[in-house]
């Protein structure tokens, strides 16, 4: 599946875009954050870098800090607020910073033995940073979200459901294959077909099907000024963007009924 996180700010301006499609996550800056960037889930939290692509199964957000701030943060509609994963990456760090501490004083008694004759030294290994599941033993943050997160998690919503949409066509026809949609179809005159009243008020529409054809009405308009308009109108969702597979068409629209619809309009000679 794919989705998308917003990476925002403290104050809620939005700093680039997280792209999560299955176990891969890759991130891009649209505005300068400085810092070092986080990608945490359930159970790990790694080092990432902007324009470079990380596999993490289910990762859940990602946490921008510089000098123990928040820079940024960017997660999934049913992740935790940004302070619990800026709290786990306090415990790493402090984590960090005691196995260093630890490391220097054994090698600094590994020196002192070996100057007093002292054979085979043995230097025990470091605990890993995250030897303990981070879900189980974190302290739970309370279950307010901001008015600024609530906005990008519902952003976030809608770009999954355009993202579903255009899924539904990724096994449809390709773009090539969009020009040649009113090829091997029944063109049997339909009357009864009454679309986009009043857009396209005295338009002839009628249904093309086909085994090889993207089920589509097919339809002729007049202008005021008298061009011709050809227009195609293939049932779907309202997105940002048309799915991949209709090259060309431009326009949504909702029929009377509630019905939406892409549209390619092309003047005819």
């Amino acid at each position: 599946m794919l989705r998308y996180w917003i990476l925002k700010r403290p104050d809620g301006t939005p700093a680039g875009l997280v792209r999560v499609q299955n176990d891969r996550v890759f991130f891009r800056l649209t505005a300068p954050v400085a810092g070092t960037f986080t990608l945490f889930s359930d159970t790990e939290a790694v080092p990432v870098l902007p324009e470079s692509e990380t596999v993490m199964p289910g990762a859940a957000a990602l946490l921008g800090t510089e000098n123990g701030e928040t820079t940024c943060f960017a997660a999934a509609p049913d992740a935790r607020p940004s302070a619990y994963y800026h709290k786990i990456l306090s415990r790493i760090r402090t984590k960090k910073e005691k196995a260093s501490a630890s490391t220097e004083t054994r090698v600094d008694d590994a020196s002192d033995m070996s100057r007093n004759n002292t054979m085979n030294v043995t230097m025990p290994e470091i605990d890993p940073e995250m030897a303990d599941n981070i879900s189980q033993n974190s302290t739970t943050e309370p279950d307010s979200i901001s008015e600024t997160a609530r906005e990008a998690q519902a952003f976030s919503v809608m770009l999954q459901h355009a993202d579903a949409f255009y899924a539904a066509y990724e096994a449809g026809p390709s773009a090539e294959r969009v020009d040649n949609l009113v090829q091997k179809a029944d063109k049997s005159e339909d009357g009864g077909i009454d679309l986009f009243r009043e857009e396209y008020p005295g338009a002839r529409w009628r249904y093309v099907d086909g085994t090889d054809v993207l089920a589509h009405y097919e339809g002729t308009w007049r202008q005021p000024n008298g061009q011709m308009l050809h227009i195609l109108a293939v049932r779907g969702h309202a997105a940002p963007r048309p799915p991949r597979a209709l090259y060309g068409f431009t326009r949504f629209l909702r029929d009377r009924d509630g019905t939406g619809y892409w549209l390619r309009l092309t003047p005819l000679p």
